[in-house]
């Protein structure tokens, strides 16, 4: 949810993305053991405010208002844009927060959401902020166990939250699990990790994006639009469509 996650276009830069950017989050020691105490308690929030100031933070002079102003319509116009949602589509909406995009999904196409996140406090914030009987905020656990019932969805959504998953190869497992063969995913993830962990936001070294690879067939990646996005963003980030084989 933090750092480097502004998504204002819709047009890709239709090329191959390196796999790591120049400006890591701090990391440990080369050559050392690295151990560290994952913290999810960094996403627990008292109130919407707080909520929108973790989900986007201030970037490259852009504020959180503005940010939320900015990208949300434009994430949502890639979304109808590129994974074919309709009202009779299911959606998970992974890493969901309060439900920004659930909401905007859901009144353009009268779809169903689950949202997925791991903060108890987010998806109560969620439920009075979508207001909606299409959508319901459910923890991770509860998503794996509708998909070993038979659950599967059409779409699902994954914007700035692998970048900071414990294990993003478990999320990503997660992701194909809970969507049909044929179903499409989309993704906007920094290039590096950023992991709330005892020491602050961590590069760990993962490589989310060939994760995903690994895991999914990529319909598409590249980079954000540079004159919509800013250079630093579109610098140190990455989108991504795929479908589930």
């Amino acid at each position: 949810m933090v750092l480097r996650r502004l998504l204002s276009g819709l047009l890709f830069a239709r090329r191959d993305l390196p796999s790591r950017d120049s400006t890591p989050p701090a990391a440990p020691p080369a050559g050392s053991p690295v151990t560290l105490r994952y913290r999810p308690d960094v996403f627990d929030v008292t109130d919407e405010d707080s909520a929108r100031r973790i989900i986007l933070t201030p970037e490259g002079g852009e504020s959180t208002r503005s940010r939320w102003e900015r990208e949300t319509p434009c994430v949502t116009r890639l979304a109808l844009q590129e994974l074919g949602i309709g009202p009779d589509s299911l959606v998970v909406d992974y890493g969901c927060g309060i439900g920004r995009i659930a909401r905007e999904l859901i009144a353009s196409t009268g779809c169903r959401v689950i949202g997925v996140d791991i903060s108890a406090s987010m998806r109560r914030l969620a439920q009075s902020y979508v207001q909606s009987p299409r959508f319901e905020a459910i923890d991770p656990a509860t998503l794996d166990a509708r998909a070993a019932a038979g659950m599967r969805a059409e779409a699902a959504i994954a914007c700035w939250v692998l970048q900071h998953c414990m294990d993003p190869g478990v999320d990503a497992g997660r992701l194909f699990e809970a969507l049909r063969p044929g179903g499409r995913l989309l993704v906007v993830n920094n290039l590096r990790r950023a992991v709330p962990a005892d020491r602050g936001w961590v590069d760990d070294g993962l490589d989310v994006a060939a994760l995903l690879d690994a895991r999914f067939r990529r319909i598409r990646r590249g980079t954000l639009d540079p004159e919509a996005a800013g250079p630093d963003v579109t610098q140190h980030s990455f989108v991504g469509i795929y479908e589930r084989p």
